[in-house]
């Protein structure tokens, strides 16, 4: 639906520029700030999540004879069939004068459209290190991930149940190589098929996982 309007081939926008590869869009996504890095990394392992783009839509709007202009950061789209416009921005920046105009624009130009609008912050977005550790190697799993077994699939998950048991646990049980096991796991976790202890303690052998 849209395509974003700044890639890094833009010479003068945005500092800490991050590109990385999102397995739901099947492309590389460019990133302008930590913050919105961070953002992204829940965007993509969010199931609920079925589309997004980043810098997708210039907004326009006509005060006083003249027309004013906003760059958004971010669209996704639920799978409920939700669509919001999120400007990610560090509550510092919330005070500057051009900040302000420029979600102003947004939101005139969102409440037009009919479509939510939202503005986030660190206090929304920042992820505790081991949280963060964690998205960034299950993006790295379900990216590597080389089309597993479906039986191998359906194997793995008749070991998880409603109460938590340890991916150990669950290798001991299945007899299957620790990495093909790990690798099937994030896979489903990346889907939202299972749960997990992931804010609280690094993914690994020790981590819990249930339905």
């Amino acid at each position: 639906m849209y395509k974003p309007l700044i890639t890094d081939a833009s010479k003068k926008y945005g500092n800490n520029r991050w590109l990385a590869y999102s397995n739901k869009l099947k492309r590389v996504v460019y990133l302008f700030s930590d913050l919105e890095y961070e953002h992204w990394l829940q965007v993509e392992t969010d199931p609920s999540i079925i589309n997004f783009c980043e810098q997708p839509i210039k907004m326009e709007i006509i005060e006083n004879s003249r027309t004013h202009s906003s760059i958004i950061d971010m669209w996704v789209k639920y799978k409920n069939g939700e669509e919001t416009f999120i400007e990610i921005k560090y509550s510092n920046d919330l005070l500057k004068e051009s900040v302000k105009k420029q979600i102003y624009i947004q939101g005139v130009w969102c409440r037009a459209n009919q479509i939510k609008h939202l503005i986030k912050t660190e206090k929304d977005i920042k992820l505790n290190p081991i949280k963060l550790s964690n998205l960034k190697l299950l993006i790295k799993q379900v990216s590597k991930s080389i089309n597993p077994n479906s039986q191998t699939i359906d194997f793995i998950k008749g070991h998880i149940m409603e109460e938590p048991k340890s991916i150990q646990q669950i290798a001991n049980e299945t007899k299957i190589e620790f990495q093909i096991l790990f690798n099937i796991i994030c896979i489903l976790l990346y889907e939202g098929s299972i749960n997990c202890n992931f804010e609280v303690k690094h993914l690994g052998k020790y981590s819990e996982v249930w339905k």
